[in-house]
């Protein structure tokens, strides 16, 4: 067995495609084997016999957040007495394309869907051909999660790119809102806050006849988030943030919005972290659609090795990890992560 193949049923592309796995699983023919996994707590046993069949290819058929569950609970299966004491290492991991937005896919330079990457796959390694790989860069993420009575839990995962608070969190559960994750709805987003700005000055917002959810709109998304922040020794003054993100590779949100290139450079983060007033993020828009530095006094757009966030106040923390939202987290610190070995395949089409 050379490749094992996660579905994720509940994923936006994956969704009334009831055959989804034996599809996938005609494709890879005796190559390996596919698993439909409808939830998180179903892959530990997946990836277990996974190991134990020495896969030496784990795909993940979903979005980047299917791609982040399998990598997390593999690192958890991978430290079980059965695979640390006997020196297993995280296989090559591999996403494919047609998710929301697929950045990790997209920053490795893979292309094609689940079905032409598995065809080219399984074609080249019956051909001997050499499978090209890359290394990026992962982080590993701690904290702290508050239970509904009010119990305090730590957590452990891994992801690559944490939006943790302020305008970049408000931003997707926007983007949610709108639906699919395409550019046409991310340049909405935006549209939509730059129209609704006026409104959240006076005299405007009292103008009768303007829709609320218009009017709130902008104010929603530069409501910040108050918490204390740590970038390296840097402690930052403000308890108020209009940015608390962070990554360990540079995305690219459907060719409108690029972030993080220094994240790109082996061994280290970047974080950008901030509270700029609307009228710096709005003025910034060209710097972020070019994937240059964020001009603005106070705010940090750069490489850094640790982050450490912590909530004040009665609102706790909602970051998105990977696009995947962790709830009600009191205390997160971001560090740099094990380097994860991706196969970089072209998928070519298949011939019916």
């Amino acid at each position: 067995m050379l490749i094992g193949v996660i579905t994720n049923p509940n994923s936006r592309k994956n969704r009334n495609r009831r055959d989804r796995a034996a599809t996938l699983q005609t494709v890879l023919g005796g190559l390996g084997t596919v698993h439909e996994t409808p939830n998180p707590e179903a892959l530990k046993p997946v990836l277990r016999d996974f190991l134990r069949r020495k896969a030496e290819y784990w795909v993940s058929d979903g979005g980047d957040g299917s791609l982040h569950w399998m990598l997390r609970m593999g690192m958890e299966v991978l430290e079980e007495s059965e695979f640390a004491d006997s020196g297993f290492d995280l296989p090559l991991a591999l996403p494919t394309n047609g998710g929301s937005i697929d950045f990790v896919a997209h920053n490795v330079g893979i292309k094609g869907d689940a079905e032409s990457i598995l065809h080219t796959l399984k074609q080249d390694l019956h051909a001997g051909r050499e499978i090209q790989e890359c290394e990026v860069d992962s982080m590993i993420i701690t904290g702290i999660e508050v239970a509904a009575d009010g119990t305090e839990s730590p957590f452990r995962t891994m992801g690559f790119a944490v939006t943790a608070g302020g305008l970049g969190q408000r931003f997707f559960d926007k983007l949610d809102a709108e639906g699919e994750h395409t550019s046409k709805n991310i340049v909405s987003v935006i549209a939509k806050t730059l129209s609704s700005y006026p409104m959240t000055l006076a005299p405007l917002r009292h103008v009768p006849g303007i829709p609320h959810g218009f009017k709130q709109y902008a104010r929603d998304m530069f409501n910040p988030t108050h918490a204390r922040v740590t970038v390296d020794d840097r402690v930052f003054p403000s308890d108020h943030f209009t940015g608390l993100n962070i990554a360990s590779m540079s995305i690219n949100l459907g060719n409108v919005l690029r972030y993080f290139h220094h994240a790109d450079v082996p061994g280290q983060l970047h974080a950008m972290v901030g509270a700029p007033s609307p009228l710096k993020v709005i003025a910034n828009i060209p710097n972020m659609s070019l994937g240059r530095e964020f001009r603005a006094k106070d705010v940090h757009d750069g490489p850094c090795s640790r982050m450490t966030i912590e909530a004040l106040g009665d609102e706790l923390l909602t970051p998105i990890v990977d696009g995947e939202h962790y709830r009600n987290v009191r205390r997160a610190t971001f560090e740099l992560g094990p380097r994860v070995r991706i196969p970089r395949v072209v998928g070519r089409r298949l011939r019916n």
